[in-house]
């Protein structure tokens, strides 16, 4: 499996965990969403989307709004992903062969990863449309690998059988 699906699936598993953090402090203990007091981001994940792309403080904090804005997409998407896999595991390991309920449980868990693939295409093609032009294309040459690698290569993992 190539690395960088699994080093972007960890960022935005840090992000989520970050996110969620912060959301269950106190509102008066919340700095604003953009800055801490010393003006570095509180969300630390997007920090080097800052710096690779040397985004001002303007086009920064629209790119974390959008990001704010689709993490709880993410984190059901991922819930969901999470517990048909689970279920996956589990018909996997009760039975002995490919039952009819093991291809229902494959396809859910398929059909899952296709609609967060499509999702986080969205996401990507929003927070692209958020930045100037040569920022835009950038971008997308960076990430559109990432998520169209999200499956992973079966040439990959399998020889090319």
């Amino acid at each position: 499996m190539k690395r960088g699906p699994l080093i972007f699936l960890v960022a935005v598993a840090a992000g989520l965990i970050g996110f969620l953090a912060v959301r269950s402090l106190p509102n008066g203990s919340r700095h604003p969403a953009s800055h801490g007091h010393d003006g570095h981001s509180q969300l630390p994940e997007l920090e080097w989307l800052r710096h690779e792309f040397d985004l001002s403080d303007e086009e920064f904090a629209r790119l974390s709004a959008l990001h704010l804005q689709y993490l709880p997409t993410c984190e059901s998407l991922c819930e969901r992903i999470a517990s048909a896999r689970s279920r996956v595991k589990e018909l996997v390991l009760a039975e002995t062969s490919v039952t009819p309920e093991l291809e229902v449980a494959l396809r859910e868990e398929a059909a899952l990863r296709a609609e967060c693939q499509a999702a986080m295409l969205g996401h990507i093609y929003v927070t692209a449309a958020a930045l100037p032009s040569e920022k835009s294309r950038a971008y997308l040459e960076a990430m559109l690998p990432e998520v169209l690698g999200m499956n992973g290569d079966p040439e990959d993992r399998h020889g090319g059988h």
